[in-house]
């Protein structure tokens, strides 16, 4: 009876741990404070099972759990660093670095149990997307003049995130590799929904990380391809071929029958050429490029430590040789923005040390995804892929674009690199030790091509 109740309160754990995995993507951007839910959610499932272990503490499974939870702690540790030099505590500016470290503790709960993460993520994510082309359709209220927003997501953040996320599906679909068609025909539509989103969104910041994502894809698969024989080399390189020219018809066909993307992009060159040649410091991305100068310059005056939040930020510029009137503009629209960088907003923030555990968050899993692409274990292999292409769109558009300055984008990324890297560092489904329950699914190796 007592063995009966124990493998009752391991399944249902298991669900509960599921259902929260599902519903973070879908909630990310079409319900305020939805996507927390899923991580305390988590959170709470870990610390339940902690307390309830036999365990006195955490027992990492070797030292590369130690390197992930201090890459997670890094940006609190920044932020905390940078006031006790500055001996003024601001409790808001904890809020988005806490959701990381709490992210890394449910990394630990996710590793330690076999579920198959990635086929989970597979119908979330794209699910996820319908849903927020859901949103934007029935809630046209609250479009930024003619550019798709939620109710609490901008423009630039919700076509940043859709791009992305449509990328990550559509590069894994894998047609003639098992794949149901009923999941096949959910991708695609998630995807086109996803770029539908994006384009209509008018986020150009977002789709610069295309050709690079692209360009990692096409490095992987050409990797597949020397390591492949014969007729299996031959598919590899047809279905790349397929991928990359049918990409670029439908850029060219979007870019020739839709208006929301050829004006953006047509717009943006002639702004940014205006801002260079000093015709017009005024405009959409001349602004932003001001900003970035002026961020630059400023960051000079405390490099190492930063100067904190937006508002302490503000008030020791009033005072810097750098207020001046050919700055007002830049100066005006980063206090109501921030300077649209990640790497800018986290070296004002918090000075070198910000910037670097900022990387460390992005390049550290990066790593671990890098060295298990090739994979054995199919789940492993695909998790590690997805890892890769999601850090790449998340670096390349945060130079333009914040992508984890505010609290729900800091949720959703702990979350998507703590599944992923639970996923891609699992253990073997036999002889676990880590003070959370084992349980449910095995993985099957597959060859390491397609």
């Amino acid at each position: 009876m007592t063995q009966f109740k124990r493998t009752s309160s391991i399944f249902s754990i298991s669900n509960c741990i599921v259902l929260a995995v599902f519903m973070f993507p879908i909630t990310f951007m079409t319900v305020r404070h939805g996507v927390h839910v899923s991580l305390f959610a988590l959170l709470l499932i870990a610390l339940i099972i902690f307390f309830q272990s036999k365990q006195a503490h955490f027992r990492f499974e070797d030292k590369t759990d130690l390197i992930v939870i201090l890459c997670f702690c890094g940006p609190i540790l920044a932020v905390l660093l940078g006031q006790l030099f500055r001996s003024k505590i601001h409790m808001a500016a904890f809020d988005g670095p806490s959701r990381i470290v709490f992210a890394g503790f449910v990394y630990l709960l996710l590793k330690s149990r076999q579920i198959a993460y990635i086929k989970i993520l597979d119908v979330a994510i794209p699910v996820g997307l319908l849903c927020v082309l859901t949103a934007v359709t029935l809630n046209p209220g609250a479009y930024w003049g003619d550019r798709f927003a939620t109710y609490f997501v901008d423009p630039n953040t919700l076509g940043s995130q859709t791009f992305i996320l449509a990328l990550i599906i559509f590069l894994s679909i894998t047609p003639g590799q098992g794949e149901s068609w009923w999941l096949l025909l959910l991708k695609l539509m998630g995807g086109v929904a996803g770029i539908y989103v994006s384009i209509y969104s008018g986020s150009r910041g977002a789709w610069l990380a295309g050709p690079f994502i692209f360009l990692l894809f096409l490095l992987i698969r050409c990797g597949d391809s020397c390591r492949a024989q014969g007729a299996e080399r031959f598919r590899i390189a047809l279905q790349t071929s397929t991928i990359v020219i049918a990409s670029i018809i439908l850029f060219c066909l979007a870019f020739y029958f839709s208006d929301a993307v050829s004006s953006r992009v047509i717009s943006g060159y002639h702004e940014i050429r205006n801002w260079f040649t000093g015709e017009n410091f005024d405009s959409s991305a001349g602004t932003r490029l001001s900003i970035w100068k002026f961020s630059v310059q400023f960051a000079s005056e405390s490099l190492l430590f930063g100067y904190g939040e937006e508002k302490n930020m503000m008030q020791l510029l009033s005072n810097s040789p750098l207020n001046i009137p050919a700055n007002e503009i830049a100066i005006n629209t980063m206090a109501l923005t921030g300077p649209h960088s990640d790497i800018l907003s986290k070296l004002l923030s918090s000075g070198l040390f910000g910037l670097f555990a900022y990387l460390c968050l992005l390049f550290v899993p990066f790593f671990f995804y890098y060295v298990h692409r090739n994979s054995l274990l199919t789940d492993k292999r695909r998790a590690a892929r997805t890892g890769l292409y999601y850090i790449t769109g998340v670096f390349i558009a945060g130079l333009s674009n914040e992508q984890l300055s505010l609290k729900y984008l800091c949720t959703f990324y702990g979350l998507m690199t703590a599944t992923l890297l639970a996923q891609v560092l699992q253990a073997p489904a036999s002889g676990s030790s880590q003070p959370f329950a084992n349980s449910t699914t095995k993985e099957n190796k597959a060859p390491i091509h397609g």
